[in-house]
């Protein structure tokens, strides 16, 4: 059975603004995702993955059964959970950009280890399943993935440990905006896709 978490997320979030602020801290911007997101478990499902489109339809013939499993999963959390995590890594480097990027600021640490727990969650789940979607081409040693999106997947997954870095090192919120912008790109190209859908 699939749980719609956003509901219950944005209240929890709504809470720990709150908790914010009557401790003193600064509000966080409401577009801020404050709450820690549950672990994602994937579910039994008929989707399958499209392999029927072009270029990836060439290479149709090296789809394992473990790629279309690692596929469905990463769509699984991709639909549950993506949006309401670049949403919260969004909001969070605005509101470290308020700051002017000053870490010691009422909330900024708060809100950076709530973001980098979500983020670290995320990118463990995915990255088992989005470096099976890869597949090494002898002999030149390339690599490239059958699965349409498949590289986004792994994309999307790669800019997400990157944040998590970014943030550990407490950088300033310019030099987070970079991979924010290129995860934000990966997550529109695969939804707008719609490879996801159904999964």
């Amino acid at each position: 059975m699939v749980v719609n978490w956003k509901n219950g997320l944005r209240r929890i979030g709504i809470a720990v603004t709150a908790a914010l602020v009557s401790a003193g801290a600064l509000a966080i911007p409401a577009n801020a995702e404050t709450a820690s997101l549950p672990p994602f478990q994937p579910y039994p499902s008929d989707w399958q993955p499209r392999t029927d489109v072009w270029p990836n339809s060439n290479w149709a013939n090296r789809v394992t059964p473990e790629m279309r499993t690692a596929m469905r999963e990463s769509c699984q959390w991709f639909n549950a959970q993506d949006r309401i995590l670049i949403d919260g890594m969004w909001g969070f480097k605005d509101f470290l950009g308020s700051q002017r990027d000053v870490w010691s600021a009422p909330g900024v640490e708060t809100a950076a280890g709530i973001v980098k727990a979500n983020t670290d969650q995320s990118a463990t789940f995915l990255e088992p399943r989005v470096r099976t979607l890869y597949i090494i081409n002898y002999p030149d040693q390339s690599e490239y993935s059958p699965l349409e999106h498949g590289d986004s997947l792994y994309h999307l997954w790669y800019q997400l440990t990157q944040i998590s870095d970014k943030i550990s090192k407490k950088l300033p919120s310019g030099q987070i905006n970079a991979n924010m912008a290129t995860a934000n790109f990966y997550s529109d190209l695969i939804r707008n896709s719609g490879v996801c859908n159904g999964a």
